[in-house]
This record gives C-alpha cells, sequence and structure tokens, in this order.
C-alpha cells in the first residue's frame, strides 16, 4: 500500500501489534505476517521502535483520516492478523471491531467465516458446548 504516508504505515503497524498481543500469546507466524507488511511498507530493519513508540489513539488518529478504501484494506490486513494463527480470540475480535468503529470502516468480523479454526477467550467453543448437551 505505497498510497500510505510513512506515519500511517506505522499506526497501521501499531493496530496490528495490538491485535498480535491482545491475546497475550504472540506467535512466530503473527511476527512473521507484521514483518511480511513492513516489508511491502519498506520500512527499515528498525520499524518496530517506532510503532512502540506511537500510541494507539494516535494510530486511529491517523487511519481515521484516510479514504475508505484505505481503511477497507486496513480491516483485512486485521482479520488476516486474528485468524493467521488458526485460532481466533475473542479480545483481537473485540479490537478489530473497536478500530472498526472508531475509524469508520463498515467492517465486521464474523466467526462463521473462519469455520475449523478454533476459539479462545471469554467465549465458549461451540465443538464443547455440543459436548455438554
Amino acid at each position: 500500500m505505497e498510497e500510505l504516508t510513512y506515519n500511517a504505515k506505522i499506526a497501521v503497524l501499531r493496530i496490528l501489534n495490538d491485535i498480535v498481543n491482545a491475546d497475550s500469546i504472540v506467535k512466530d507466524v503473527e511476527v512473521d505476517y507484521m514483518n511480511e507488511i513492513a516489508r511491502s511498507f519498506e520500512l527499515a530493519e528498525d520499524f518496530m521502535n517506532e510503532v512502540n513508540n506511537l500510541v494507539t489513539l494516535q494510530a486511529l488518529s491517523i487511519v481515521r483520516a484516510l479514504p475508505t478504501d484505505l481503511k477497507e484494506k486496513i480491516a483485512q490486513m486485521m482479520g488476516k492478523m486474528i485468524v493467521i494463527d488458526k485460532d481466533i480470540n475473542y479480545n483481537e475480535v473485540k479490537l478489530y471491531n473497536a478500530v472498526c468503529e472508531s475509524c469508520n470502516i463498515e467492517k465486521d468480523f464474523n466467526i462463521e467465516d473462519y469455520p475449523g479454526l478454533t476459539f479462545s477467550g471469554p467465549f465458549v467453543n461451540p465443538e464443547d458446548l455440543m459436548n455438554i448437551i
């Protein structure tokens, strides 16, 4: 997404980093995806210093000002980050929805679009529920 300014690229990575950390488990596949995005943004190796120094509210403000088509691409990246580890975590989805609401992104993450993935967080795994009934 070469259309993004440098600050917008850092803001996107800040939001993705927040999603990665939302479940308190950072998996290699998530780090690899972050690095893949940073490479596509043509950022220097030390990009995480700037990502970590950007406050999430600043990142949201930057993303909120972007055109709708770019915000939709960012929502796709957030969605991929949620499912890349084959687990849908409640806190990650909650953060996705909060970012979309804050930035006026017309997207909702629907767990039913991802059959076969595990669920974690404070909701019940539908398969476990079936075993109880």
